[in-house]
């Protein structure tokens, strides 16, 4: 909808919540007296938060509100309320956040469900008044004389505060506490004054992939999806035990457009930006084109980088696959990997550039940035990032097919697409066609196998047949149910070359049918080398890789991309007689060498 012009404080600050004292609507039509407060004395901020209280026990600090179905609390500051965990619930996982508890687990139904209880949900009635306090200090002192509105300005401000209050702070906590207790509620003031609310404490979740929540968000859940949870590898679609107010989603939009300057009105319904605090990508939908509301989808990106060895490592690849993708992406081969939404597309296509020589320079291009340029740099690669603007004006397809263009005048470089679309994939094929496009090209695409692929590039985007035939290698990437646990993980359920003609593939990890391929000719051509000798390099690099995925399982250290480089400057440091045993066992004698 079209969102209401606010005042310029109300635009940083989130309103005030309404005078709580006396009653609380509920939810079926009826009234509930608000708690009186309890005594604070056992509280323990060291100790998990407990589960919500069950129906028609009163809270202090906490507004409850009772449907037919559940018990849903809240402190009064707040626009997001948490229900009960469902009556036998089977346990998954528990474990603390930085914000919280969490319980993930499958209820009656089926289910998969995601409860967390964020340490100011659990907090007595006398500590959640000075909470309040604090926000409305911080609300006074900005209105008053202003100042920065970063965390760190903020939470100074909160600490000033709380100078006054520590004789209150101890009575609470206890004197040993008591720098913890301060930290907390600094934090939480700052969330629930000019932060993100209950987003910040989905999003520091290490598990949570994806947050989203349809309109009218007052009447939905929210939804997660997460990974790690019962399997390394395991994707996991979860319903949580949070409901959030609308006013809480409208703090979230006025952030995003407050940072990215995007319009976002009844016109021009949709905003799609990055929430950079948390490293996140958000797309909004609003009135008219959501007409129940405004309804968002928030994909956070990977914190570590993606490497072969960490896909091993997580049974996404197994070791010989990915021993023969190091050796064509070394070998300056054309891939496109494959796969819907959420299989891991970016994260597979992001391995595979750590898989360049050093002496390979690297153009990227990409509307969100995904890819890890940063640590590439940090490795000492040489890459130059082209992000497309996301601002009003012109045309996403428009823009991506000028990015395009000028990446081709930009020198000998890899070109790394970060999807590719529409116009600008048949700018690509004819600068691969006509051997302008550089030594490279990798990017991703939709789609659920490499026929799927060929079908929509040629048909859909209008590129020949003959033209399609460039791309020399499509992995294809999908989810499969776990036979042990139900849940989805991730696979590489295909590794195709294009054959001698238009539309035909072949396996590239059968080793009957490897060197049958067009792109393993020219693999050889490229190296000057023949099939033994290309056998004993996806052999060594196969090794090297499962040795660190095995390595990784005592040490997440050894699945960075620091030592997938070490990797290949060993191989590149052979000789071509020597075996790829003997390639191996210098690798470990580098590892115990700079590990000790």
């Amino acid at each position: 909808m079209s969102l209401p012009r606010l005042p310029p404080f109300a635009q940083i600050f989130r309103p005030a919540p309404e005078d709580v004292e006396g009653t609380e609507e509920l939810i079926d039509g009826g009234s509930l007296p608000t708690p009186a407060g309890r005594s604070s004395a056992a509280f323990d901020p060291s100790a998990p938060p407990p589960k919500p209280a069950p129906r028609g026990e009163s809270l202090g600090g906490l507004l409850l509100s009772v449907s037919s179905e559940d018990v849903r609390t809240k402190p009064s500051y707040t626009d997001c309320w948490i229900t009960n965990p469902p009556d036998g619930l089977r346990p998954l996982a528990s474990y603390m956040t930085d914000c919280g508890s969490v319980l993930v687990g499958t209820s009656d139904d089926g289910e998969i469900e995601y409860n967390v209880t964020p340490r100011e949900y659990a907090y007595p009635d006398s500590l959640n008044k000075l909470v309040m306090d604090v926000i409305e200090e911080i609300r006074e002192s900005y209105r008053s004389r202003g100042g920065r509105l970063d965390r760190e300005s903020v939470m100074g401000t909160a600490r000033s505060i709380l100078t006054d209050r520590y004789a209150d702070l101890e009575a609470i906590s206890g004197p040993g506490d008591l720098d913890r207790v301060v930290a907390d509620v600094c934090s939480i003031a700052y969330r629930h004054s000019v932060g993100a609310g209950i987003f910040e404490v989905l999003l520091t979740d290490p598990h949570i992939e994806d947050v989203y929540i349809d309109a009218p968000a007052s009447r939905n859940r929210v939804h997660v999806t997460m990974n790690g949870i019962s399997g390394l590898n395991s994707h996991i679609r979860c319903r949580t035990n949070l409901m959030v107010e609308d006013r809480e989603v409208d703090n979230l939009v006025n952030i995003l457009r407050r940072e990215s300057g995007l319009r976002f009105c009844r016109s021009n319904p949709v905003l799609e930006t990055d929430f950079k605090e948390f490293d996140a990508r958000v797309t909004v939908i609003g009135y008219p084109m959501s007409p129940n509301g405004n309804a968002l989808a928030i994909r956070k990106h990977s914190v570590r980088p993606w490497t072969l060895s960490r896909l091993i490592s997580n049974g996404t690849i197994d070791a010989r696959t990915a021993g023969i993708l190091s050796y064509l992406v070394n070998n300056r081969t054309t891939i496109l990997v494959c796969g819907a939404r959420g299989a891991g597309k970016s994260s597979l296509l992001s391995a595979l550039m750590f898989e360049f020589p050093l002496s390979q320079r690297i153009l990227t291009i990409e509307d969100t940035i995904e890819l890890p340029g940063d640590e590439l740099r940090r490795n000492g690669f040489k890459i130059q990032s082209m992000l497309l603007d996301s601002k009003p004006g012109r045309d996403q397809l428009s823009r991506a097919e000028e990015a395009l263009r000028v990446s081709l005048r930009m020198g000998e470089s890899a070109i790394v697409l970060g999807e590719v679309r529409g116009d600008e994939a048949r700018t690509l094929y004819q600068s691969m066609r006509a051997g302008r496009a550089g030594s490279a090209i990798m990017g991703t695409i939709h789609g659920d196998s490499a026929e799927s692929v060929f079908k929509r590039v040629v048909y859909d985007m209008g590129i020949s047949p003959e033209a399609f035939m460039a791309t020399d290698v499509i992995v294809t990437l999908g989810t499969v149910k776990d036979r042990r646990t139900g849940h989805l993980i991730r696979k590489v359920s295909e590794i195709v070359s294009t054959g001698a003609e238009p539309g035909e593939f072949v396996a590239i990890t059968d080793p009957d049918t490897m060197f049958d391929s067009p792109v393993m000719a020219r693999a050889l051509r490229t190296s000057q080398s023949g099939r033994r000798q290309a056998v004993k390099e996806i052999r060594a690099r196969s090794m090297m890789r499962a040795y660190l995925a095995e390595k990784g399982t005592e040490d997440d250290r050894f699945l960075g991309p620091e030592w997938i480089v070490a990797a290949n400057e060993t191989l590149a440091l052979m000789r071509p007689d020597s075996s790829a045993e003997s390639a191996l066992d210098e690798f470990r004698r580098r590892i115990e060498e700079a590990v000790g």
